[in-house]
């Protein structure tokens, strides 16, 4: 008797969109979406640095990012143009720090095309298409599984980051240190370096300061609360103290992005 499917991988496809930039001096610094995005270039070329990891990517170069991480970089050849597709799927795990980065097929970047095309043909309703969307995304999934088996193979002291990370993500208001991380997970400080570090290549702490500013931008630029309050929501017991951070992270302090994405807004 052969043994059950397992249980769906897919939770939510949130965004899919092909981009094509065209400036010459192109330059990016920004944090990839919650969950897994993974990306395809199908012409121009890009220079980009992702926690520690220099790359120079072209055509055929399949990126793979995972919660929130900052990425930076400059187009080096336009137009640059790529796939990107944000999926939540909290079973799976992203591939190893080494191997991020690699090349694919015709056929990868045909299943890219496919599942934007999906996304954007709204005719068969909100259902089917949510359908259409993830069925593609899981055939897309399962050629890379084909291709780049290492992929899926998480690698284990990786792997221990994720889980503490999932638990920090639970209650981000939980002020949090590395002795709060050791009582957590009975593990000692280095091991819970080692895991960060192989996950991400930065420090446990970088990290939960990334954590909550992602999560602090969404509640300053899409919230009516004040920034005391989305102080506390991410874990700091100072405004201050947040204000400082937040304004080293973005380049502004929050009141000041607050308003600027709202004027930004407003003129769209």
């Amino acid at each position: 008797m052969r043994p059950p499917v397992a249980p769906p991988i897919l939770k939510e496809v949130p965004w899919v969109n092909r981009y094509e930039r065209t400036n010459p001096q192109h330059q990016f610094s920004t944090s990839s979406l919650p969950g897994h995005l993974i990306q395809c270039i199908v012409a121009g070329r890009v220079r980009q640095r992702v926690s520690g990891q220099d790359y120079e990517l072209g055509p055929g170069d399949l990126i793979w990012y995972y919660q929130d991480e900052h990425h930076e970089g400059r187009v080096v050849q336009t137009p640059w143009v790529y796939y990107s597709v944000n999926f939540i799927a909290p079973a799976l795990s992203p591939p190893p720090l080494s191997r991020r980065v690699w090349r694919v097929g015709a056929d990868v970047v045909q299943l890219f095309d496919g599942v934007w095309r999906a996304w954007q043909d709204e005719t068969p309703g909100p259902l089917r298409r949510a359908m259409r969307v993830q069925a593609r995304v899981l055939l897309l999934l399962a050629e890379i599984a084909s291709e780049q088996a290492q992929a899926f193979h998480a690698d284990p002291a990786a792997q221990i980051w994720w889980e503490i990370e999932r638990s920090l993500r639970e209650d981000p208001s939980r002020p949090v240190d590395l002795p709060e991380m050791v009582r957590m997970t009975s593990r000692s400080p280095a091991t819970i370096g080692r895991a960060c570090r192989a996950a991400l290549g930065i420090s446990p702490m970088r990290r939960v300061k990334q954590i909550r500013m992602a999560y602090a931008q969404g509640l300053v630029e899409l919230s009516d609360l004040s920034m005391s309050q989305i102080s506390a929501r991410v874990g700091y017991g100072r405004i201050h103290e947040f204000s400082r951070d937040f304004s080293k992270h973005f380049g502004v302090p929050p009141t000041a992005h607050r308003e600027k994405f709202r004027r930004e807004g407003a003129g769209r």
